[in-house]
């Protein structure tokens, strides 16, 4: 488990034990995705409530956008009783039997005058007349004061109603989720062999950096262009690697992704290898080159060829075999490959490998 995963799990944890955890960490490092519909910590909410996701409510709360006055609504007069009553604001869930996730975003950006009621949201699970229905969660998110993004120190009081939870990005954690979100894999092998792409973030800087959010934008980006990094007939396209890259995560690991990515043109003969002659085909010295070669025959591992595949894998470090397992394993497309006779064996052979 890496340190992502621990951040989610103390944050169910939370959760369940029926507090408000406060997820602080850089930006873009997937603090708010695992919040979100279709996050590990959304769905896992919506399984354990017995509540398809489709029918998980879900709130996203920012008060850096709002005015004071949306949280309790508007006021207007009741003439029969000769009193005024508020207009509830329409975002806030109002539907006793619903349940669902409500998540204050960036509250560490949150003005001053929205702090009185967030005090008794947090605490009392209202504002005003207003009461959140018993069967929603409360989470809040936010950046560190060393991550650049202009926050300010919340009321000690305020702290006080919540337990943190220090959200520390892990680039295996973020390798899984990117497999199983279809970013490019060559892409993820480049932050397996420089994984402070993921797990660096520098608030001092004030361009733009690796994070894994601006990863995947720029995996996004190359996959929607017509460049194939695996083409030994390179061209010019190194240049437009590098120059997607920099505005995305900046000129010096822009330099670095393009340098990796220019590997897949230089790899042995991986056709070789599925084709059943991987004898022929020696197991490069480089670590970087290892990583793009397992990259890239997990990805043309079908039913028929794995065989192959896996008795070239077992002459690479053990490092290398635990990647390929991981790549076979996460990624959708490559489930009949995994689950044939020859990887169960080799599994099997290699079990000591995934205690």
């Amino acid at each position: 488990m890496g340190l992502t995963s621990e951040a989610i799990e103390t944050t169910l944890d939370i959760l369940f034990g029926g507090k408000i955890p406060l997820i602080l960490g850089a930006p873009g490092s997937g603090k708010s995705m695992c919040l979100n519909p279709g996050g590990e910590v959304f769905n896992s909410l919506a399984a354990y409530e017995g509540v398809d996701p489709s029918e998980f409510g879900f709130c996203d709360l920012r008060p850096c956008f709002m005015d004071v006055s949306d949280y309790r609504g508007y006021p207007f007069p009741n003439k029969e009783t000769k009193t005024t009553e508020w207009l509830v604001p329409e975002f806030l869930p109002r539907d006793p039997d619903s349940k669902g996730l409500l998540v204050i975003e960036e509250i560490m950006n949150a003005p001053r005058g929205h702090h009185h009621a967030l005090y008794q949201l947090t605490q009392e699970r209202r504002i005003g007349d207003y009461i959140l229905p018993d069967g929603w969660y409360i989470a809040a998110t936010g950046n560190r004061a060393e991550d650049g993004c202009g926050v300010g120190k919340l009321p000690t009081a305020l702290v006080n109603r919540f337990i943190t939870v220090e959200w520390t990005p892990d680039a295996k954690d973020w390798g899984v989720w990117a497999s199983e979100h279809g970013v490019d894999y060559r892409v993820i092998a480049a932050t397996r062999w420089h994984p402070d792409f993921i797990e660096t973030f520098d608030g001092r800087i004030s361009g733009p950096q690796s994070t894994g959010r601006s990863v995947a934008a720029f995996a996004q980006i190359l996959e929607r262009s017509n460049i194939n990094p695996t083409r030994s007939d390179r061209s010019n396209q190194s240049q437009r690697i590098f120059r997607m890259a920099k505005g995305a995560i900046g000129e010096d690991d822009a330099g670095r992704m393009t340098g990796f990515l220019g590997l897949f043109s230089r790899l042995p003969d991986v056709d070789a290898i599925v084709n059943g002659v991987s004898e022929t085909v020696d197991v490069p010295k480089e670590a970087d080159v290892q990583i793009a070669v397992i990259a890239q025959l997990a990805r043309m591992a079908t039913p028929s060829n794995i065989g192959n595949i896996l008795r070239w894998v077992s002459r690479a470090t053990d490092t290398m075999k635990i990647i390929f397992a991981t790549d076979l394993e996460t990624v959708p497309a490559m489930a009949l490959s995994r689950d044939t006779a020859e990887y169960r064996d080799w599994r099997i052979e290699n079990s000591k490998l995934f205690e």
